[in-house]
């Protein structure tokens, strides 16, 4: 259908795949769907399922990657979001939602570890493998910039009608499929070349994860960026309740109506109810904050460059940490938090996850990230039911400090007792034998 790309464009079909991940139409809008009809507690409920499908389905997807192809698991991840999302427009409550959950849970597991096995394996191919934080970084990048688009024409969609979000990311992230039609697969999946497809069983895929994810340099890292995502993928849920209580006291100071049958924004937060100019509000809002924290992903190449991994990746999640308790205290300072935390994980994962697959062998590159995956949803699972919990009986702005305290007891002893990321780029070939911790 396509023909063979150049090398730089084969990177912007890679730019142009991303952008069709993005959900931005219902982003600014999601968890404020959900409480129509859900408690804080519930949807704490849906995000732990979520995260127990996606470690239940990690390994699996990811071997799939490693027999099928890469591209394959993408296409796959695909039907599973534009299903899902299509979903949300004909059903409401608990029950159905869990089951739309699950095909969430199965379009991540099929995308975790073989988009970034594609990118790397075809840099190596036919460009530079030292390329991938710069490439990565900048997909993610153009992710935002695209998710900061539909944002605001999400909000507006959710005053009109609240299922209009969700209609028009089915007919966008539809173009997901055409976007990877036009991507090459990885050699040793083409049919042409006369190398063995990075292919293994499950006792070797199990071999992989325990010799090479189990020990330095990466337990530690593995570890500590995987507390952080899943404190960071848990905190993006309470954010739009959040910004309701804290900011919308400011708004109404200026002419801005809350729904007439609430008596607070508390209250507005916990029912899920939202007027016209609260929902476009909130897609402005996202907006802006997305297109900040592109320059996470854009700048994660430079800021390896200039002040290494270790340091990125040990101070960039600490500070956030921080910030995320201070709006208990001062609530207008809500904004700035939710701008590092749009930006934070951005900056981290490409540079993260560069460092990774420099230290891990090729064959079953997919499983190990998909095993990776994993075990950052694992974390998530409790920190979701945890949250939710405290939301319901507080506030979204204190469960949201919660897990920013978390981080600090539990990032800070792993940075006390394990080597977080040495300053070491050699790869696992380069490695005469298991490091010593």
């Amino acid at each position: 259908m396509f023909g063979a790309p150049s090398d730089s464009a084969l990177i912007r079909r890679y730019y142009l795949y991303r952008a069709t991940l993005s959900v931005g139409f219902i982003t600014p809008i999601f968890t404020l769907f959900l409480l129509r009809s859900l408690t804080f507690t519930q949807v704490g409920m849906l995000s732990a399922l979520y995260s127990v499908l996606s470690v239940v389905g990690e390994i699996p997807t990811g071997y799939v990657g490693d027999r099928l192809g890469r591209r394959a698991s993408l296409l796959l991840s695909v039907a599973f979001t534009v299903g899902s999302l299509t979903g949300f427009v004909v059903s409401e409550g608990f029950l159905p939602y869990a089951v739309l959950y699950v095909l969430w849970a199965l379009a991540l597991t099929f995308r975790s570890g073989s988009m970034d096995a594609w990118l790397y394996d075809m840099l190596d191919q036919r460009l530079n493998t030292e390329r991938f934080s710069h490439v990565r970084g900048k997909g993610d990048a153009v992710q935002n910039w695209t998710a900061a688009i539909s944002m605001v024409a999400g909000g507006l969609l959710y005053g009109i009608e609240p299922t209009y979000p969700f209609i028009g990311a089915v007919v966008f992230n539809s173009l997901g499929f055409v976007s990877l039609l036009s991507l090459p697969k990885n050699r040793q999946y083409d049919g042409r070349s006369e190398d063995e497809p990075d292919r293994i069983d499950p006792r070797e895929a199990s071999r992989v994860i325990r010799d090479q994810l189990m020990r330095p340099p990466l337990r530690s890292l593995v570890l500590y960026c995987g507390l952080f995502y899943a404190i960071m993928g848990v905190g993006h849920t309470y954010v739009q309740p959040m910004a309701i209580e804290t900011l919308t006291p400011y708004a109404t100071s200026v002419g801005v109506q809350l729904p007439a049958d609430t008596t607070s924004a508390t209250a507005t937060a916990r029912s899920g109810e939202a007027g016209a100019a609260v929902a476009l509000g909130l897609g402005f809002l996202y907006a802006v904050l997305t297109a900040i924290s592109s320059a996470g992903g854009y700048y994660a190449g430079a800021v390896e460059d200039r002040i290494g991994v270790r340091r990125t990746v040990l101070l960039v999640p600490t500070v956030t940490a921080v910030i995320l308790v201070v709006p208990t205290q001062l609530a207008v300072l809500a904004l700035p938090m939710f701008a590092v935390m749009r930006t934070s994980v951005p900056l981290v994962q490409p540079i993260a996850n560069g460092y990774i697959n420099d230290h891990v062998e090729e064959v079953g590159r997919a499983t190990l990230l998909s095993a990776v995956s994993m075990f950052y949803m694992t974390l998530r699972t409790p920190l979701a039911l945890g949250a939710g919990l405290v939301a319901d009986a507080s506030t979204a702005t204190t469960a949201i400090a919660m897990l920013g305290g978390v981080f600090l007891v539990i990032g800070g002893a792993v940075w006390l007792l394990g080597e977080v990321a040495p300053e070491s780029r050699a790869t696992i070939g380069e490695q005469s034998g298991p490091p010593v911790s």
